[in-house]
């Protein structure tokens, strides 16, 4: 089984960017995972770019052409106000379809609103799609989410999003699918932060790693400075995340004051 990985986007083709977040930059920590996925399974993989490179739209389907892929993906997120998941596939449906439910099933149990399998065909009656329409096999393209909904940002995760498109191409080929192995966490005593002090850029993100047992309780110090996120569990096990935004107008300086297990830590935020 071959699989060719297109990283969408690249180079001087940022793709859209919204919420301090450039598609290109995703897609290529989406195709990485990806590519690590499909490569542990025993799958042979081969990728439109590995870098951050300008690759021409009309020669990614004929490079997996010449390539012998068996199956094409592309990766993208979208943008234009909506939020949710969505795959899409061949006009012709088939195996492509079939590929394309797997993944869009993967996705929308990572969290996102499910906008469906979706096909498009152009004015000539062939797939609009170039990367679709240009493909010997059967042929895809994933959005996970949209890059301009604060939602989706907040659930989107590069790893998760390579993991849950490789469960899906497993499931069409019936592949077995080989879960990396992850050792159980330590066990959480007390309370600490990951950081006490981070300098950030109006706009930037920044997630703050909450180590304690128990959901904490978040103050802020400084709201029109810096907003926050409810507290999260790490998927990881290491314990609770929290996203903290950087707000307009700069140089400004703002703290949260966490709370659990009977103790109090504080982290400082400098937003220039």
């Amino acid at each position: 089984m071959k699989i060719w990985i297109d990283e969408g986007h690249g180079g001087a083709q940022p793709g859209a960017c919204a919420q301090g977040y450039r598609e290109k930059d995703l897609t290529l920590k989406i195709g990485n995972a990806l590519a690590a996925e499909l490569t542990r399974c025993g799958i042979s993989v081969s990728r439109t770019r590995t870098s951050d490179a300008d690759i021409p739209l009309d020669t990614r389907g004929p490079k997996a052409n010449k390539w012998g892929a068996d199956l094409f993906v592309s990766v993208h997120l979208n943008s234009g106000g909506g939020h949710g998941a969505e795959t899409w596939c061949s006009v012709a449906g088939g195996k492509s379809r079939a590929l394309a439910d797997h993944i869009q099933t993967e996705l929308v149990k990572l969290g996102y609103t499910d906008r469906g399998v979706k096909s498009c065909k152009g004015d000539d009656g062939r797939d609009y799609l170039a990367v679709i329409r240009e493909t010997n096999m059967p042929a895809v393209l994933a959005e996970v989410g949209f890059i301009d909904s604060a939602d989706d940002m907040r659930i989107f995760s590069a790893e998760k999003a390579g993991q849950a498109i490789a469960r899906g191409i497993c499931a069409y080929a019936g592949v077995s699918y080989k879960p990396m192995y992850v050792a159980a966490p330590p066990r959480i005593m007390g309370l600490s932060l990951d950081t006490h002090s981070k300098d950030m850029s109006i706009g930037e993100r920044y997630t703050v790693l909450i180590r304690c047992k128990d959901k904490p309780t978040v103050n802020t110090v400084g709201s029109d400075v810096i907003s926050k996120s409810d507290p999260r569990l790490d998927p990881r096990g290491r314990g609770w995340l929290i996203d903290i935004t950087a707000l307009p107008p700069p140089v400004r300086y703002a703290h949260i004051v966490v709370s659990a297990a009977g103790k109090t830590a504080q982290c400082n935020f400098n937003v220039k």
